[in-house]
């Protein structure tokens, strides 16, 4: 089996679910993977006063793939931070933009972008492979959980093309609607929408295809991406008002205004990841955080041989 797609992951704390995500995708379809581009963030874990657990130390992971790992530190700190249009130009920061490294430095024409808190049970690369066909990418499509297109029944994850809303029922959308108990509307119409958005209602703010695990045409991304194109990287957090738009939603956006759309595929058949919204939640909550990493090291020593 030819390896002809690398992977791309970004790591902040979580040394465990970290390890556990890469060894998993190693047993379920390293037959695949050529190279792992392995980055690590440069903050420190007083900013984000998130607990020691292995002192945040990747060396096993690293050591158990060497032959495959990339590793790479930003020379600066990224976070949530909204995207800096005016400094793409610069390199360091460009590649402190969340998978923005490995996005560049691959010369595979797909690569599989994963969360460090994930876990493989079988070979999704090649499952997406089969789908992905001419779509920029494939994986899990939208944030439907704070939608209000998703709460009234008008989108869904396989509809997304479907619905094109105008400016005026979007507005009204976000304006009228009320999340079912225990979900969440972000309130993009507050205090007033943003232009993109009048100007170009659709895609909608919510829509993206998911970080945890999207395979991404390069192919066809590379060329329209920056730094070679205009697409906004997909790693970027984009400012809009009083709010943003998450990992990947310019990118999805802007892929899909020139035509380029993305495939809904079911990545649960092959993987698990927690029901979103997760990561930063469980980065910033210590007895979350905690009870995260014991579980991957019991799952480790079980399964992997972890070292007790």
């Amino acid at each position: 089996m030819n390896k002809n797609v690398d992977v791309v992951i970004n790591v902040c704390g979580k040394p465990l679910q970290t390890t556990l995500a890469l060894l998993s995708l190693e047993r379920a379809c390293g037959d695949r993977i050529d190279t792992i581009y392995f980055t690590e963030e440069s903050t420190t874990k007083t900013e984000l006063n998130v607990p020691v657990i292995d002192d945040a130390n990747f060396e096993y992971i690293r050591s158990r793939l060497k032959s495959k790992v990339v590793y790479h530190r930003p020379t600066q700190w990224n976070y949530c931070f909204a995207l800096e249009p005016k400094r793409l130009d610069d390199r360091d920061y460009r590649h402190s933009i969340r998978y923005q490294y490995g996005w560049e430095m691959t010369d595979k024409n797909h690569i599989l972008i994963i969360h460090n808190d994930t876990y493989f049970r079988s070979d999704v690369i090649g499952a997406m492979l089969d789908e992905i066909g001419d779509h920029a990418a494939i994986g899990h499509i939208g944030q439907c959980w704070y939608c209000p297109a998703a709460f009234t029944g008008k989108c869904d994850s396989d509809r997304y093309l479907e619905f094109r809303p105008d400016f005026e029922e979007l507005f009204r959308l976000y304006k009228t609607t009320t999340p079912p108990q225990g979900s969440m509307l972000r309130a993009y119409h507050m205090p007033t929408i943003d232009p993109m958005f009048i100007r170009q209602p659709w895609p909608l703010p919510e829509c993206r295809v998911n970080e945890w695990c999207a395979l991404i045409n390069m192919k066809t991304a590379r060329r329209l991406t920056v730094p070679h194109g205009r697409v906004t990287p997909f790693g970027a957090i984009v400012g809009v008002g009083a709010q943003i738009l998450d990992v990947g939603s310019q990118w999805f956006r802007e892929m899909n205004i020139r035509g380029h759309a993305c495939k809904h595929f079911n990545i649960y058949r092959h993987m698990h990841h927690d029901v979103p919204p997760t990561g930063q939640p469980t980065l910033i909550d210590k007895s979350q955080y905690k009870d995260k990493e014991l579980a991957a090291l019991e799952t480790l020593r079980r399964e992997f041989g972890f070292p007790s």
